[in-house]
């Protein structure tokens, strides 16, 4: 009897004993996996709202063209009165927008945390017209705001060029019917944005006609370091010490164990194109040469850049880059929110900001690096439609309701 006993108070002890084990277990795991999840309270601010959703009813494009022109000719400047900035040199970021809202304000939110900010302007230019990436935008509240709206677009011109033309089609399509246009109007459609908004905003903004300084150019899937703001103060002094330097770029692979302090000048090629930053200076030398952009067969505003550089007089521009990057794309990652988290306490825990800043030359075998990379003579295709050619070319034509447009038939 005793022994019976015995069995059971040790099967009972040893089930307590596994019970509290794994209790303890769960609520260290839980608390880990709280403290690894949970996300700052003073961003919630700047989350979405409301998901884009599809239009049950037909909006009214005529209507619609008309209020972004006139938004357009008249940039309505958000939080003005609240930050003093001043434009003749305080930074700028140009922000190309399309439609992602759910990685939009995962950069929003990494912007609100740069050291800085609040000297700062954000021009927001979209390709997409929605209440919803509206409010979003308007909900900044941590430095002056701006939005334009790129006139072009595929919401303008459903059913024609620039937009998708019914007479679009594929590589297979072609096959089939060769009067067709081998066209995807989604791709041309960010080529085409991306000239379009530094056009706009270097030859149009009135306002910014005596600005200087370089522009920093973002995406919606950009994450921006909190140390960005100062290391790009350094990065512009470079120009006075290295004139031959023509542009900036704050984005490249992320590498650890890497000296945080350390600005390089070498050749500027993809994938530098994250983080890319020029000033009027140099925008005007790209513009003498617009055609090697944008006659260039690739629908890649990067390496049509790249082809464009060509014409300069080494062959490439030179660059000043960071070797542990400010700007990181969020391009391919699934789980957005993760990645951002991630990135946030990998930037808290690296001592990013700069102390000593030193700026090298990278020299290979032959001396100085020149033009490492050679982007493909033809391009690689999308951008074979003489109509997507030539409104590049005149990106800033009339876009008035009014007037027609030379590309209408």
């Amino acid at each position: 009897m005793f022994v019976f006993l015995e069995q059971r108070f040790r099967q009972m002890l040893a089930f307590t004993i596994l019970f509290g084990i794994l209790f303890t277990y769960v609520m260290i795991r839980s608390k880990i996996e709280k403290e690894k999840y949970e996300f700052p309270k003073h961003l919630h601010k700047y989350r979405a709202r409301h998901k884009l959703k599809k239009e049950t009813v037909p909006i009214d494009i005529e209507k619609l063209k008309f209020k972004l022109e006139q938004s357009n000719l008249r940039p309505n400047i958000s939080n003005l009165n609240k930050f003093k900035t001043t434009v003749s040199n305080s930074p700028i970021f140009l922000i190309q927008v399309h439609k992602d809202i759910h990685k939009l304000q995962y950069l929003i939110m990494s912007l609100s945390q740069v050291n800085g900010i609040a000297s700062s302007m954000l021009i927001f230019s979209h390709s997409f017209y929605s209440e919803s990436i509206n409010q979003l935008v308007l909900s900044i509240d941590f430095c002056q705001v701006v939005q334009i709206f790129y006139p072009h677009s595929l919401q303008l011109n459903p059913s024609k060029f620039p937009g998708v033309d019914p007479d679009d089609c594929s590589e297979k399509e072609k096959k089939r019917n060769p009067n067709c246009q081998v066209r995807n109007a989604k791709l041309t459609e960010h080529k085409q944005h991306w000239w379009w908004k530094a056009n706009y905003v270097f030859e149009r903004m009135a306002w910014l006609h005596l600005y200087k300084s370089p522009i920093i150019f973002l995406e919606e899937h950009s994450y921006v370091a909190p140390s960005l703001l100062l290391i790009y103060q350094y990065a512009v002094k470079a120009f006075s010490y290295y004139p031959h330097t023509e542009i900036l770029s704050f984005g490249r692979p992320l590498m650890r164990n890497v000296d945080m302090d350390l600005l390089t000048i070498e050749p500027w090629r993809p994938p530098f194109d994250v983080g890319l930053a020029f000033n009027k200076t140099t925008w005007r030398r790209m513009v003498s040469y617009s055609a090697q952009y944008c006659m260039y067969d690739d629908s890649s505003w990067s390496y049509s850049l790249l082809n464009l550089f060509r014409m300069f007089p080494k062959s490439h521009v030179s660059m000043v880059g960071c070797v542990t990057p400010r700007v990181l794309s969020t391009r391919h990652f699934k789980n957005i929110e993760e990645s951002f988290k991630r990135y946030t306490k990998m930037f808290d825990t690296l001592d990013v900001y700069p102390k000593k800043v030193k700026t090298v030359f990278l020299f290979g075998t032959d001396g100085i690096v020149e033009n490492v990379y050679k982007e493909p003579p033809s391009g690689n295709g999308g951008w074979s439609d003489l109509r997507d050619q030539v409104l590049c070319l005149d990106p800033l034509v009339s876009t008035t309701t009014v007037e027609p447009r030379y590309y209408d038939k």
